[in-house]
Formats: C-alpha cells, sequence, structure tokens
C-alpha cells in the first residue's frame, strides 16, 4: 500500500475512545481481555489506575431503511423515482473503526486516579454483575461520577450486565435495570441511552461471540455520536493526563488484571 493510501486510511478510519466502569470484580478486564486477546482467565487481580488497549472493529454494510429514505425524498422533492430505488437498493461498504478502550479501577481509593481517564470519552460501557444487587445501583454513582469529568456534552452510553453464565446465581432480571438505574437521580443515565434494546444488554465474557457483539454495538453507538467520527466534538476545559504519573503507576503495580467472571 502507498503512502498516500496510508494517509487515507488514517484520515478515513476514525478512533473512538471507550472507558469501562463499574465496581471492582464485575468483569470490565475480562471483557476487554476476551475481546482484544480472546483470552479468559477466573483469576483475579485489581487494575490499579487504568490503562488502555487499542484494537478495531469492522462495522457490517448497512441497507438504507424504508424510513431513511422517506426521509431524504421529503427533503428533497427533486429526486427522480429512478434514483431512489437505486437508493434502496444500495449498501454502505464495511467501515473499520478503531477503539481505544480504558479499563479502569473499581475501588473507590483510585477515583481520583480514575476520573483523570474519563476526559474525552466518545462511549462509557457501565459494567454491573447480574449476581451483584449492589453493583448495579453503583451504575448510577458511577455515571454521574464520568459526567461531572468526562468533559463531553453528549457520551454515548452501553449498560452492560456480565456473568450471564452464572444464571443460576441471578439477583436481577435485565427487564428491571432501566428502572433501577434510573430512579432516584438527578444525573440521569436514561438520557443518555439512545435505544434500550440494543444498548442493554448481558452477556459473559467467556463466550467471544457475545463480546463481540458488545464491542461493535459500542462503535456504532462511537460513530453516531461523532458525528461519523470525523468531526470530533469540542470537549468542555479538557486538560491532559500526566503521562509520567500514568507510567509510574504502571512501572509500580501490574495493570493487566484479571477479573473473576
Amino acid at each position: 500500500m502507498s503512502s498516500s493510501s496510508d494517509d487515507l486510511l488514517k484520515q478515513t478510519t476514525p478512533t473512538l475512545k471507550v472507558v469501562l466502569l463499574g465496581d471492582s470484580g464485575v468483569g470490565k478486564t475480562c471483557l476487554r481481555s476476551q475481546f482484544v486477546h480472546h483470552v479468559f482467565t477466573n483469576a483475579y487481580r485489581a487494575t490499579i489506575g487504568g490503562d488502555y488497549l487499542t484494537t478495531t472493529v469492522t462495522l457490517p454494510p448497512e441497507t438504507p431503511t424504508p424510513s431513511s429514505y422517506r426521509m431524504e425524498h421529503e427533503l428533497d422533492e427533486s429526486r427522480s423515482s429512478d434514483e431512489l430505488a437505486k437508493k434502496r437498493t444500495k449498501t454502505t461498504a464495511p467501515r473499520v473503526v478503531n477503539l481505544q478502550i480504558w479499563d479502569t479501577a473499581g475501588q473507590e481509593r483510585f477515583n481520583s486516579i480514575s476520573k483523570a481517564f474519563y476526559r474525552g470519552t466518545d462511549v462509557v460501557v457501565l459494567v454491573y454483575d447480574i449476581t451483584n444487587y449492589e453493583s448495579v445501583l453503583s451504575i448510577r454513582d458511577w455515571f454521574k461520577r464520568f459526567m461531572e469529568f468526562c468533559f463531553v456534552e453528549k457520551p454515548g452510553v452501553i449498560i452492560v450486565g456480565n456473568k450471564v453464565d452464572k444464571v443460576n446465581e441471578r439477583c436481577v432480571d435485565l427487564e428491571e435495570i432501566q428502572e433501577i438505574i434510573t430512579a432516584n437521580t438527578d444525573v440521569s443515565v436514561g438520557d443518555y441511552v439512545e435505544d434500550w434494546e440494543t444498548d442493554l444488554r448481558e452477556v459473559t465474557s467467556k463466550r467471544l461471540d457475545q463480546v463481540e457483539a458488545l464491542f461493535t454495538q459500542v462503535a456504532k453507538v462511537g460513530v453516531a455520536v461523532t458525528d461519523g467520527g470525523v468531526k470530533k466534538r469540542n470537549l468542555k476545559g479538557f486538560d491532559r493526563i500526566d503521562i509520567n504519573t500514568l507510567n509510574t503507576l504502571n512501572n509500580s503495580n501490574t495493570t493487566s488484571s484479571r477479573c473473576s467472571c
């Protein structure tokens, strides 16, 4: 591939920042490890601070929906029926999206460190454990703290119940989640979830197919909230993370953690 082709690819391939949030032990690290490395382990080791890995997702081609070409026809009534017919049968090409996936500590004592990683997030993935009711309630606090420090007006939001393989230990049903996490809160996650049918889901990090489907949806939401990934939103009061501090943390503590999932 020529250098000009490489430059064009870089220009047309968006990079989205994704942050995984949730209580310690819900399986954030395992979700990322399964997706990026196709590796799962039951060994648990708490994440210290946070770190990120970058990988790619290929979004499948899409065919315009009837409502989309009706809307386009209403906006431009001069289009001929032949043009609209071609529009109906035309599908978009598969699209490659880079995901920069941040894994953050779930323990309270690391909040002052982790919140520095929220800035500029395109999509936040709020993770709870279906066998731990407290981890569901904590979603409200995690989201409120995230909104205080992400400095993005309208981030994408995905909510994930992990450990569905432990269905016999389930303490909360999927149908209850929306009501629980949107009740009694001044910053409601419900104002940011675009589609509860697709953006609230249950998975097990033991299943690669489920985890890949999750991050494919993350990429779709991220592309939607960033105007196709081309026009990045302005950040309010954005400042940089001190990389030297991050490197010191990484050298003194092992951040490639394992979650009990």
